[in-house]
C-alpha cells in the first residue's frame, strides 16, 4: 500500500519559485522512507525535511508512504520512488535489485554516531527460559532488526528461528514490537535499540543487542533523479552540523529524529558483512514477505 503526501501543492510551488526558475521535472521527485513507525507519525515528521529540500534544490517532492520494505524496494525499482531512506539490509537487497542505487550521505543519530545496534527485547518479568517454547515478534521480513537480528541472538544459543518450537510473526515496525511483546502477546521481539528504550518506563526490556551495524542511508534513484539535484542534496546534508550549530540545530528540530542530527560521507565496505549475513540465512525472507504480512 502506498500514500503519495505533497509537501505544498504543485500551484504554491511555481508561484514561490523566481521569475527565471521554472522546475524542470514532469512530477514532485518521491521520497520514501522504510516504514519505522505510523503512516501519521511519519508524515508529520517527514514532510519538514522534504520543505527543507525544496528549498534548496527548487524542485517539488512529495511523500511516498508504503506499509511493506519490499512494496517501497518494488517502488524504487520500478522507477517510482526517485529518493529512499533505508537500514542496511533493505540497502544490500536493494542494491542486488538494481543498479540505478546511489549513496548519498549516510545519517548520524543524537550521539553523532552513524552505526546503531538492535535489541532483543521482552517485558518485565521472570528471567528468559532459552529451552521453553515461545512466539516473537519481528519487524518485517527484510528489516534489519527483524529476523536478521534474531536469528543472530538465536544461532548463539544453538538454536533458529525456523526451530519446531519458536512461531514467529511480522508486525510490521518497530513500534508494533515493542506494543505487542509488552501486552504479552510475544515473548521476544527484535528492534532498533534506540526505540526500544523508549518504552522502558511500560517495562520493556533489552536482553541482548547486536554488534554495531552500518547506519541508516539517504539514497537516490540515479535513473530517475537528475544528477545536479542529487549531489545539491548531498552537499546541502553533509554541511548541515545540527550537532554543534544552534544555526543547523533550529533548521533540522522538526525534522525525523532519523534524520535532525547530521550526515556523513558513505562508506560502503561496512555493509557487505551485512550482505554475507543475508546470504546465510536460512529462510526464504523475499517469500516471507508474501506469506507472513
Amino acid at each position: 500500500m502506498r500514500h503519495l503526501l505533497s509537501c505544498f501543492s504543485f500551484t504554491i510551488y511555481l508561484c514561490a519559485l523566481p521569475a527565471d526558475a521554472q522546475p524542470s521535472q514532469q512530477r514532485p521527485y518521491r521520497f520514501a522512507p522504510i516504514p519505522m513507525a505510523s503512516e501519521a507519525q511519519m508524515t508529520r515528521t517527514y514532510l519538514p525535511f522534504l520543505s527543507y529540500l525544496e528549498q534548496e534544490t527548487g524542485e517539488a517532492f512529495e511523500l511516498s508512504y508504503f506499509a511493506s520494505y519490499q512494496d517501497l524496494l518494488d517502488a524504487f525499482t520500478a522507477g517510482e520512488v526517485d529518493l529512499a531512506y533505508l537500514g542496511p539490509l533493505p540497502y544490500v537487497v536493494l542494491r542486488q535489485q538494481s543498479d540505478a542505487v546511489e549513496p548519498l550521505v549516510q545519517l548520524l543519530d543524537q550521539q553523532g554516531n552513524s552505526q546503531y545496534t538492535c535489541a532483543i527485547v521482552k517485558f518485565l518479568g521472570p528471567p528468559e527460559h532459552h529451552n521453553s517454547s515461545r512466539k516473537v515478534a519481528l519487524t518485517q521480513p527484510l528489516s534489519t532488526c527483524g529476523y536478521l537480528a534474531m536469528e543472530t541472538y538465536f544461532s548463539r544459543l544453538g538454536k533458529s528461528l525456523e526451530d519446531t518450537d519458536i512461531r514467529y510473526s511480522f508486525t510490521g515496525n518497530h513500534e508494533q514490537v515493542a506494543l505487542k511483546v509488552i501486552l504479552g502477546q510475544f515473548d521476544l521481539g527484535s528492534m532498533k535499540t534506540r526505540i526500544a528504550q523508549r518504552y522502558q518506563h511500560l517495562g520493556l526490556r533489552v536482553i541482548d543487542q547486536t554488534a554495531p551495524v552500518p547506519g541508516f542511508l539517504l539514497v537516490a534513484n540515479r535513473h530517475t533523479l537528475p544528477t545536479e539535484t542529487a549531489d545539491r542534496i548531498r552537499s546541502r546534508l553533509l554541511a548541515l552540523q545540527p550537532l554543534s550549530s544552534e544555526t543547523d540545530r533550529r533548521t533540522v528540530q522538526s525534522w525525523s529524529n532519523n534524520l535532525r542530527y547530521g550526515a556523513t560521507p558513505v562508506e560502503l565496505s561496512p555493509y557487505d558483512l551485512i550482505a554475507e549475513q543475508w546470504q546465510q540465512i536460512r529462510a526464504d525472507l523475499l517469500s516471507e514477505v508474501h506469506t507472513h504480512d
